[in-house]
């Protein structure tokens, strides 16, 4: 019987758009998964595109480059496409990785900082669809089918452990890594332990 290659895996940046973090922890697992960078137009490298206005609109640019099946991973505000996706996209997104998630619920109640000051000071030219955003999707976690897995950094200021852990009591299938430690930049701190966090859960066989 013929196994199925494995799915491409969607890495999704934080707010800032810088894709490029993802990248070597992509490189380490694409000897076994194919690795699609995704890019915000307007942000990090990308060119901008007045078309894209909304978080709505940046979504749906998204999923129009992805493929019909993947799994997907996500940085900071990248979390909240993700839960998007994985949400009104079931069909699509198979597993489900949020790193130092900042958004889709209410941080601040869970005492993250407010990043949004500092992001415009310093990216003022930069679309506003991160910034004006305060999607909650807490109602709807309890729908979410994606197996997950939550990976928060113990020193993290803007994503602290307790959203990890909220996010943990209200996802129907999902594991909570915390890394000693570590702060808001788990891809630059500890690359190979992020990496190898992420190729488990992918790895790991569904029920």
């Amino acid at each position: 019987m013929a196994v199925a290659p494995p799915l491409p895996v969607a890495y999704l940046p934080g707010a800032a758009g810088r894709v490029g973090l993802w990248r070597p922890i992509a490189e380490r697992l694409a000897r076994r998964r194919p690795a699609i960078l995704c890019e915000y137009p307007g942000l990090g490298d990308a060119a901008p595109d007045p078309a894209i206005r909304t978080m709505v609109d940046l979504r749906e640019h998204l999923l129009s480059s992805l493929p019909e099946r993947f799994d997907l991973v996500a940085m900071s505000m990248g979390g909240v496409l993700a839960l998007s996706l994985a949400l009104d996209y079931s069909e699509r997104v198979r597993k489900l990785v949020l790193v130092a998630t900042s958004g889709g619920v209410n941080v601040a109640a869970l005492g993250g900082l407010d990043w949004r000051d500092t992001f415009r000071r310093l990216l003022p030219k930069a679309p506003t669809w991160f910034v004006e955003d305060h999607t909650n999707v807490t109602h709807r976690l309890g729908d979410l089918r994606a197996p997950t897995l939550l990976v928060f950094g113990e020193q993290d200021l803007i994503a602290p452990v307790a959203v990890g852990k909220f996010l943990r009591s209200m996802l129907p299938d999902a594991r909570l890594e915390v890394i000693p430690d570590v702060t808001h930049d788990l891809q630059e701190e500890c690359p190979d332990l992020l990496a190898s966090l992420i190729e488990a859960h992918l790895r790991r066989a569904q029920p």
